[in-house]
């Protein structure tokens, strides 16, 4: 058992105990306007599917609060449908899973409760291809579809809520310092056991096997995930980066893994342009010194080296650089993002009717391509076109139910002056994130407005009646 022997850990320990106590009122008033399916499992008898999905939110939600999520539009759409694509091939299909990236320098990725995946940006930054992040991804899917976090704490007789902060605080300072990560989960801190949070050997082993078949059963090679345990073991040998103390790695288990690899499958795809776009698009987004990527010795001539250009001029307020690079690389690719880059560089340059061309056309070849959507909504709304937003992003919803669409809604309807209509927006928007009482305080201004309809009415009456059976179902349960 660790000790903690220097002032920074006396203090970490003081921060633990502060972040407990806030995880333990965040499960008391969490409860998501989501339900996920009943999973079944009569073994997990002192851990529902309800508690698993409150504690998730209360975990996600305290990650928010205490580090720096990367919060690139693009970015996480693209990690998002990579995810729900791997998931949806997994045994937990249908259920909800949410993928995030946070700013860390250290090699890592875990699965909280509830299906909350997330990756630190290193890791993507060391992946060499998209099969590559698609094998950590599939991994902690594994780990979700095989409930072994919630079979630890059902086993551990611990306090849900002290074995998720305990979780949560190693997480938090893993973050920076993946030694002193590991000292809280060794610690004996509130009395939680580390294999109540590590995940076992043998579930490691579970979820590389579970993780290959979901890898081939959705058309990527699972070669990229062996190849990443390669790059792991090659950068640290003896074991002591954070992702190997957490996940433990050894010679046998790669080895069992390159044998469970089927022939069959080595034709399948490793990379694909999207991943390369983001992780292009990542590093000038973290660039302190984007100037160096104007340098075509540094980037070079290719596409993404191009593209890794136009971002840094834009960076460093050289919009014509951009627009001049991004109008002739979009004339001889069709990705996206090209366009989407060139619509942010004409809007930098306060020239939104040329931005709003640019995206009207893409919105033709890519409908309901949410980063689309979004571009077209902001350029929109700097040409004082409330109304034209309003209708994107009702038809938006008919495919995605995301709170980042109801909060440009709100947005909308403010900037066109239906009060009403925002503050529905604003609930639905709060509910979707969990925060229930600040939804049906929404609604509740929103039916304080005067000259609302009846079918107005009716519609925030039933979202407030709905809202408060979770939280009476939750308090009945506690």
């Amino acid at each position: 058992m660790a000790i903690f022997s220097d002032t920074k850990l006396f203090f970490r320990r003081l921060a633990f105990h502060s972040m407990l106590s806030s995880i333990m009122a965040l499960t008391v008033v969490t409860a998501s306007y989501a339900r996920l399916p009943t999973l079944g499992d009569p073994t997990l008898s002192n851990f529902s599917a309800r508690d698993e999905q409150q504690l998730g939110l209360a975990f996600y939600r305290s990650l928010r609060a205490n580090l720096t999520f990367i919060d690139d539009l693009q970015i996480n759409y693209y990690l998002t449908s990579l995810g729900q694509r791997l998931a949806s091939h997994s045994d937990a299909a249908g259920n909800q899973f949410h993928f995030f990236i946070i700013k860390a320098p250290t090699i890592n990725a875990f699965a909280g409760p509830a299906g909350y995946i997330g990756i630190h940006t290193q890791l993507l930054l060391e992946a060499d291809n998209e099969s590559q992040l698609a094998g950590v991804l599939a991994h902690e899917i594994a780990h979700v579809s095989q409930r072994h976090l919630a079979r630890a704490y059902d086993n551990s007789g611990q306090s849900t809520a002290l074995t998720i902060a305990t979780l949560l605080a190693a997480i938090l300072i893993g973050t920076q310092d993946s030694q002193a990560g590991q000292a809280v989960l060794f610690s004996g801190i509130a009395g939680s056991q580390q294999s109540s949070i590590n995940f076992t050997r043998s579930n490691e082993y579970e979820a590389d096997r579970v993780g290959i078949g979901i890898l081939s059963d959705t058309g990527i090679n699972p070669q990229g995930m062996v190849e990443f345990f390669d790059i792991l073991l090659s950068k640290n040998p003896d074991g002591g980066m954070e992702y190997l103390r957490t996940h433990p790695l050894g010679v046998n288990r790669v080895s069992e893994a390159k044998n469970r690899l089927d022939k069959k499958t080595k034709n399948l795809p490793k990379d694909s342009l999207d991943f390369q776009f983001a992780k292009a698009r990542l590093i000038i987004l973290l660039s302190d010194q984007p100037e160096y990527y104007l340098d075509d010795n540094v980037v070079g001539k290719s596409l993404l080296g191009q593209y890794q250009k136009a971002l840094a001029a834009m960076h460093t307020q050289k919009a014509d650089i951009a627009i001049r690079i991004l109008k002739k690389l979009s004339k001889q690719h069709q990705h996206p993002w090209l366009r989407l880059a060139l619509a942010e560089a004409y809007t930098a340059k306060h020239e939104d009717k040329k931005a709003l061309d640019v995206l009207n056309a893409l919105a033709k070849l890519y409908p309901g391509y949410l980063p689309v959507t979004m571009a077209q909504v902001k350029a929109l709304n700097n040409n004082n076109m409330p109304e034209k937003s309003i209708a994107l992003l009702k038809n938006q919803l008919q495919t995605d139910d995301y709170g980042i669409i109801y909060e440009a809604l709100a947005k909308a309807y403010y900037a066109n002056g239906q009060i009403s209509a925002a503050l529905e927006a604003t609930g639905n928007q709060y509910a979707r994130q969990g925060y229930i009482e600040l939804a049906i305080q929404q609604y509740n201004h929103a039916l304080r407005q005067e000259n609302i309809s009846p079918s107005t009415k009716q519609r925030l009456e039933a979202a407030k009646k709905e809202l408060k059976k979770v939280i009476r179902q939750y308090k009945e349960q506690h």
